[in-house]
């Protein structure tokens, strides 16, 4: 494993417990916090510490966590995709993601397990939050089918109001860890990082964002596999009643040099099902380069246990 990826892994832990231990220190040598109350309804980037967005991603970016409280996220999402991806053959792309997340406060952390199908005659693995990472076009002279449970992911993030200020910073941290089977053709074989910084600043209905994040992807015996950077723009706007529409534009640096970045389109619609903790989110993305897939859409079903702000 090359050393960009063990600095991953160090700079993850570091990332997420800086504000933990910013905690300890006496009040007046810390800045002034807020507890971070969401104003409403409203999405961060549906992409946020991952590449692109994907049937994990998507749902934790539409349940926002409430202030001084302690609950509980589970999402079942799917995505289908399909686009040549600079080739002269179509890739399509099926994915299912359980996930799960425990807010305490300011702090969260994560887990997501997908299960995925990919029929293409190019090289793709599965990707932190269950992204696909495309490494090489036309590995293979016919069409391969790869499917099975993909690499779990777990991540943890910190959101940080300060006092005074409608911004919103969300710190996070994700690891993809190598627990698919390796006879799948899903796993790279190697674990991935990323460590990003979600910025929102909610200005009545509509709740502007960003996104940055950095990518330390392991090598394979097979491919020698490119660090770099992805990030998104957007906003969300509530539409009263629980319900709010996404848009926002993302790229993502390329795995390889054998392939392009990705830039693409998203849009997303998200409803609370009234008197109860349900939430159901659609969405669409556009591909506008080689390196995104041409289309692809999808629908999580989500449920918050535990207090929430705004419904």
């Amino acid at each position: 494993m090359k050393n960009e990826t063990l600095l991953g892994a160090v700079a993850l832990t570091a990332f997420v417990a800086a504000p933990a231990l910013a905690q300890d220190r006496p009040s007046g040598d810390r800045p002034s916090w807020q507890k971070a109350s969401f104003e409403g309804d409203s999405a961060i980037s549906p992409s946020s510490a991952t590449a692109t967005v994907s049937a994990s991603s998507v749902p934790q970016a539409m349940e926002r966590l409430g202030g001084n409280d302690t609950s509980l996220d589970l999402s079942l999402g799917t995505l289908y995709g399909a686009g040549k991806f600079g080739t002269n053959s179509t890739t399509t792309i099926w994915s299912s993601a359980l996930s799960a997340r425990v807010h305490v406060e300011n702090l969260t952390v994560s887990a997501s397990l997908p299960w995925m199908q990919i029929r293409s005659r190019s090289t793709i693995f599965t990707g932190i939050d269950a992204t696909p990472v495309l490494v090489a076009p036309n590995t293979s002279a016919t069409k391969r089918t790869a499917e099975g449970f993909g690499d779990l992911t777990l991540g943890a993030a910190y959101t940080i109001a300060p006092a005074g200020s409608r911004l919103e910073v969300e710190l996070s941290g994700r690891a993809k860890i190598n627990t698919a089977s390796s006879s799948s053709g899903l796993s790279s074989g190697a674990n991935d990082y990323a460590v990003g910084a979600d910025v929102s600043v909610p200005l009545g209905a509509v709740t502007p964002f960003a996104s940055f994040t950095y990518r330390f992807l392991g090598d394979t015996n097979a491919f020698t596999l490119r660090d770099g950077p992805a990030a998104s723009t957007g906003a969300s706007i509530a539409l009263g009643s629980g319900a709010f529409l996404v848009g926002s534009y993302h790229y993502s640096s390329a795995a390889t040099r054998q392939v392009s970045a990705a830039h693409e389109l998203f849009a997303g619609v998200s409803q609370r099902l009234a008197g109860t903790p349900l939430r159901l989110t659609g969405f669409l993305t556009t591909g506008l380069s080689r390196g995104a897939a041409a289309i692809s859409g999808g629908a999580a079903l989500s449920i918050g246990l535990g207090p929430r702000t705004g419904i």
